[in-house]
């Protein structure tokens, strides 16, 4: 029985490449495609793939936000990130919210379809420059934060003030302010808008 894989990425020469490519093998069914998060959760519970080929940076966002949502939109699927982007916090990210794999575009044809076969073996398939990314000490500055402190940087990456924040929290905006500071000493930026980048980026 041939395995259902759903393409998600913004740029239409790579869907169809990898479609062309991937409909060659006797064992592999394109159902659906994808360019937008919005398109790639809608898609995800209508086709319920075994697999799902999933771009980072898609015009409406980090697709690292919608992983979750779209395991639980389709339970079954696995979800292997295929990028360019090689980054240690987007790899150990990926994989602490569920990718099943993380594999670079550059890879060849022959180690993208060992790759895909692995994840749906239940194996974790990374490209050897991932692999060589978590074997060194992990430098989140996020991991920094506490809960508080986190929940506040969450707020302004949504792009809320501090009074709505302070609203939302049950808090004083006095105390709203604190954090914000301590949220921006720790990630080594200068602003709310250097802090909602870094936080979007991160894929809060």
């Amino acid at each position: 029985m041939r395995k259902r894989l759903l393409i998600v990425d913004d740029h239409p020469i790579v869907r169809e490449g990898l479609k062309a490519f991937l409909e060659l093998q006797s064992d592999l069914e394109i159902v659906g495609e994808a360019d937008t998060l919005r398109d790639a959760q809608s898609e995800a519970q209508r086709k319920q793939p075994d697999l799902i080929l999933l771009d980072v940076q898609l015009p409406d966002g980090n697709a690292l936000g919608v992983l979750a949502s779209l395991k639980e939109l389709a339970p079954k699927a696995k979800v292997i990130i295929l990028t360019s982007f090689l980054d240690d916090h987007l790899v150990r990210d990926a994989l602490r919210l569920g990718a099943s794999g993380y594999v670079l575009k550059h890879s060849g044809p022959t180690a993208l379809l060992d790759y895909i076969r692995a994840a749906l073996r239940g194996e974790i398939p990374l490209d050897p420059s991932a692999v060589k990314v978590l074997a060194e000490p992990d430098n989140d500055p996020l991991a920094e934060l506490t809960p508080r402190e986190r929940e506040v940087l969450e707020y302004i990456a949504s792009g809320l003030s501090n009074k709505q924040i302070a609203r939302q929290m049950s808090v004083t905006e006095k105390t709203v302010k604190t954090h914000a500071t301590s949220v921006f000493a720790k990630l080594n930026v200068r602003d709310r808008t250097q802090a909602a980048l870094l936080a979007k980026e991160r894929g809060l």
